[in-house]
């Protein structure tokens, strides 16, 4: 009999419906991690003695994280006859791999020399199921199990030391009896705490102050934007606004931007504002392709989908999860934008048609492919129609009319326009600028984002049309406006911050932890996130910049690709936050005293 074992109970469903009867299978499921790595039990209180002492850690011990599948499986285990065998069907990508390692673990601590197989697919499509159990391997992917591996590592170990360092040395001074943290194990603090905060940065030193690589450069980019509003200066500027009619459409023009002083702006407004013609001096139409959107990567759709629905990355992504493993739609977490040789357009083409009660000019696929492909994953796309509502509806929506405006959809076209007129008193040169869209392609499908229309008149040069009303407009340049989520897990791509699978976490986990709030759903960082911020930046820019971050991702790559071990990978990215750790400790009291301001 075959052992399988999934990563959720509703995967574990899909595989057994799936699975023919002449197939003798029992099939069960994690929920997720079965164990942790944690620290020696050497390092389990918090003193600010041991903190350097973490970063030499290189022998970890494992705990157990969800000690009901853990018993559940030990026991199969123990009872498995001797030509039972295992299947690990966990989700397909690093973490998963991880996951397989630790079913496997508990396999092996019974059967020490059993046989497995590896079970992959990436949506719970029947015959892709089918077609993953024609195929199992012999093996994990042992190049992915060591890179899930060093990102725990290393994670746990740069997490635990500065976590420490920065929750201890707000507490410097503070006559307290309080050993909460001094006997809380780290693990459980970094993934469970969260700080007492009321968002204004106040909680009597109790408050835990974590730190992490990816979280302390993402909060790093809000309370920058925070001090380029709170830096910058706003300048006086004036322009002349006309309102001009022709063939009874209105619009409006503008001139230049003036800057000299309000005397000379009223200089050039008096010299017009008896105009009531203007001569046509330009007018031009440009046609611009917009190209239909590539296939769907979990950054792309995580960036819209929080713009479409107002809600965060992390809630979406957990919609996504459950719509993958309901069935609906293949596997949500990708870095891939291209589809593979031999993709079956069919099937998802059917679920979006089935699903959204619409039709498309051309059955055949002519998909718009990008670049990017991790090796593991297509794009995501539909596996079967959905007809229920709320979220889970707009998700699915979205990612089927997605997949049908990359493959069965055509580019879109938008005529952008250009005039320039002068008043005929004054001769002060205005500027009007319209668009309407020519063909509407891909947006009779996926109309997210349509270009919004501001059509101008068509003019001809030299004519001359009536001016309705002129006024002298007086303004402020602004500041820019504070990170929207979309907004931010663009920065974070685009500098390297966490990866598709991990994102998403970041924007929710800052919030969790009292180091920002959400204002009219935009970030702006709390007293404590500057004060963090602030702190770390003063003795080095590298505890807040993803550069440091950027080296540990390319590590993790080094290790799929096979250039580099885990230990050793794990060596050289621990070296730099080593000599940085060193650093902050040495300027402890610099520290503390930031922190305690806050």
């Amino acid at each position: 009999m075959f052992i399988v074992v999934a990563e959720k109970s509703s995967v574990a469903m899909a595989i057994k419906d799936a699975l023919p009867p002449s197939i003798k299978a029992r099939v069960e499921w994690v929920r997720g991690h079965i164990m942790d790595i944690d620290l020696p039990t050497t390092l389990r209180l918090w003193r600010l003695e041991t903190v350097e002492d973490i970063m030499d850690v290189r022998k970890f011990r494992y705990t157990v994280r969800d000690r009901e599948s853990y018993s559940k499986l030990s026991s199969i285990f123990s009872n498995c006859k001797d030509d039972d065998l295992l299947v690990i069907a966990t989700d397909n990508d690093h973490e998963g791999e991880l996951i397989g390692y630790e079913v496997l673990m508990l396999y092996r601590n019974v059967r020490k020399d059993g046989k497995y197989y590896r079970m992959r697919f990436n949506s719970t499509d029947r015959r892709e199921i089918l077609g993953a159990w024609n195929r199992l391997e012999s093996s994990l992917n042992w190049r992915w199990v060591s890179k899930a591996m060093f990102r725990h590592k290393f994670d746990l170990l740069t997490g635990a030391a500065y976590t420490r360092l920065l929750t201890l040395s707000s507490r410097m001074g503070m006559d307290t009896n309080d050993k909460e943290y001094l006997n809380t194990s780290i693990s459980k603090s970094i993934k469970h705490g969260t700080n007492r905060h009321n968002g204004k940065g106040k909680d009597n030193g109790k408050g835990l102050i974590s730190w992490g690589s990816c979280q302390t450069p993402t909060l790093n980019f809000i309370v920058e934007r925070e001090r380029e509003i709170e830096n910058f200066k706003p300048v006086n500027y004036w322009y002349i606004e006309a309102l001009i009619e022709h063939d009874g459409v209105r619009f409006k023009a503008k001139s230049k931007d003036m800057y000299e002083g309000e005397e000379y702006a009223m200089q050039v407004y008096e010299s017009c504002r008896n105009s009531s013609k203007a001569s046509v001096l330009e007018y031009k139409e440009s046609a611009m392709v917009i190209h239909r959107p590539l296939p769907l990567r979990t950054d792309d759709a995580l960036r819209d989908l929080v713009r479409i629905t107002g809600k965060s990355a992390a809630y979406i992504l957990d919609v996504m999860e459950d719509l993958y493993s309901k069935g609906y739609i293949s596997y949500p977490r990708t870095d891939t934008n291209r589809y593979p040789k031999g993709f079956d357009f069919a099937k998802p083409l059917s679920a979006a048609l089935n699903g959204l009660s619409v039709d498309v000019d051309a059955h055949i696929p002519r998909a718009r492919n990008g670049m990017l492909d991790d090796g593991a994953h297509p794009p995501i796309y539909p596996v079967s129609p959905y007809h229920g509502s709320s979220i889970e509806r707009d998700v699915w929506e979205y990612i089927a009319r997605r997949f049908l405006a990359n493959a069965f959809a055509g580019d879109a076209s938008v005529v952008k326009q250009h005039a320039r007129l002068t008043t005929v008193k004054g001769c002060v040169e205005l500027y009007a600028d319209g668009q309407y869209i020519k063909d509407e392609g891909f947006f009779k499908i996926y109309g997210y984002f349509m270009p919004k229309e501001s059509r101008l008149p068509s003019l001809m040069v030299d004519s001359s049309v009536d001016i309705v009303s002129i006024d002298l407009v007086k303004a402020k340049t602004k500041p820019p406006s504070r990170l929207s989520e979309a907004e931010l897990l663009e920065v974070m791509e685009r500098h390297g911050i966490g990866t598709d699978a991990t994102r998403a976490e970041f924007p929710s986990l800052l919030l969790k932890r009292g180091y920002a709030t959400k204002v009219h759903n935009r970030f702006r960082p709390t007293p404590l996130g500057i004060a963090v911020i602030d702190a770390l930046k003063g003795l080095d820019l590298r505890l807040v910049s993803p550069d440091a971050r950027k080296m540990v991702e390319v590590l993790m790559k080094d290790i799929e690709d096979g250039k580099v071990k885990e230990d050793e990978a794990l060596n050289r990215a621990i070296e730099i936050y080593q000599h940085l750790l060193g650093m902050c400790i040495k300027n402890i009291d610099y520290i503390a005293k930031r922190l305690q301001s806050a």
